[in-house]
């Protein structure tokens, strides 16, 4: 965690959670030597002692994972409180027939442009092939 949390507050090493993703919380304020219980809608997702200062650091653990807002309360005989995001992140990684499309069209207008931009190596109709010049060569 980049800081200490202040009196009164309730941080987290990341407020963007994917399912499986860890959770740390650190807190400041407390009673020191006091029991700290820590909360989301009821459920108790973490349960730690406050240091002599106060401070308390402690794991949280969800009993499941439900993508939205979720509001953490810390309550050691103040009450603090934080919210982290739970976000599910897919990982499908098949490929649509409109995109396959796309890549073909791309593929061939990038084709058509080249042959449009090549020297000129391509025949006229009813003109013969003019083989390239080689004036300024040396014999």
């Amino acid at each position: 965690m980049a800081r200490e949390p202040e009196p009164g507050e309730l941080r987290f090493d990341r407020y963007v959670l994917s399912a499986g993703d860890p959770l740390y919380a650190q807190g400041a304020g407390c009673a020191p030597g006091g029991e700290t219980m820590l909360t989301a809608g009821g459920e108790l997702v973490g349960r730690t002692v406050a240091d002599q200062d106060g401070r308390f650091e402690t794991v949280v653990r969800f009993a499941s994972f439900r993508p939205g807002h979720r509001q953490v309360v810390a309550d050691c005989g103040v009450r603090l409180q934080a919210g982290v995001d739970m976000m599910l992140v897919s990982a499908d990684s098949s490929v649509s027939v409109s995109s396959l499309l796309l890549l073909f069209c791309l593929a061939a207008g990038g084709l058509a442009v080249h042959q449009q931009a090549a020297p000129g190596r391509r025949r006229l109709p009813g003109l013969p092939a003019v083989a390239p010049s080689t004036a300024g060569r040396d014999g």
